[in-house]
């Protein structure tokens, strides 16, 4: 017996052998196969931001710190953070992500945080979300109205932020009567850890640049 597959057909020659002749007799017959298609679902791993970044030189007058953090502690809602975990602030109501921007400073003051993307687009509380899902979460005033903190937070949810040049800036808006010269402090977190602590001093009205990044 023989099998001979040949463009889906299987055809089977049975040789049977003749009692009375000795004889060698072919039959064939055709049998009709049916292709099989296996559909494979393969799940693609869900995106992760898996970043190289380069800080530039901070701009004359701004200072980079090394900032304590201890596993486990509390955050003090302080601008850093305070236990290690690349997150700054979790928990005191504005939001970490894969790129965060936290601005903090110690006088009454009313001190504006600038974030210019890859793409040219400014956060800012004039414009508090970008094209590219940068978004201005946490907007302080001093003492400029009643209660007011001095937290500003800037962040990135997506997870691949856009690649290129990220901007900070600051801008001493003004001294809401009650504060001088202020001293500011921004913390740069991208893909879950701190890569800077930058400190100044603002006078009213400065704008001044304080960080450049580059993914």
């Amino acid at each position: 017996m023989r099998l001979v597959r040949s463009l889906g057909i299987v055809t089977l020659g049975i040789a049977l052998a003749s009692i009375s002749t000795g004889c060698t007799i072919r039959a064939r017959r055709r049998i009709e196969t049916t292709p099989v298609t296996a559909r494979i679902e393969v799940t693609p791993p869900p995106a992760t931001a898996q970043v190289q970044v380069q800080a530039a030189p901070p701009p004359q007058g701004v200072t980079v710190i090394q900032a304590q953090c201890a596993p486990g502690a509390a955050e003090q809602c302080n601008g850093l953070d305070d236990n290690c975990d690349g997150r700054i602030d979790e928990g005191c109501g504005w939001e970490s992500g894969q790129i965060q921007i936290t601005l903090a400073w110690g006088t009454g003051a009313d001190i504006d945080l600038y974030v210019t993307d890859p793409y040219g687009e400014t956060i800012s509380y004039q414009r508090r979300q970008s094209a590219s899902g940068g978004i201005l979460d946490h907007d302080a005033r001093g003492a400029c109205v009643a209660g007011g903190d001095t937290i500003e937070n800037v962040y990135w949810s997506s997870p691949q932020p856009p690649r290129g040049s990220y901007q900070v800036e600051l801008h001493y808006w003004g001294n809401c009567g009650a504060a001088g010269p202020t001293p500011a402090q921004v913390s740069i977190s991208v893909g879950g850890r701190v890569i800077g602590v930058y400190n100044v001093t603002l006078y009213e009205r400065q704008r001044i640049p304080v960080a450049v990044f580059t993914l």
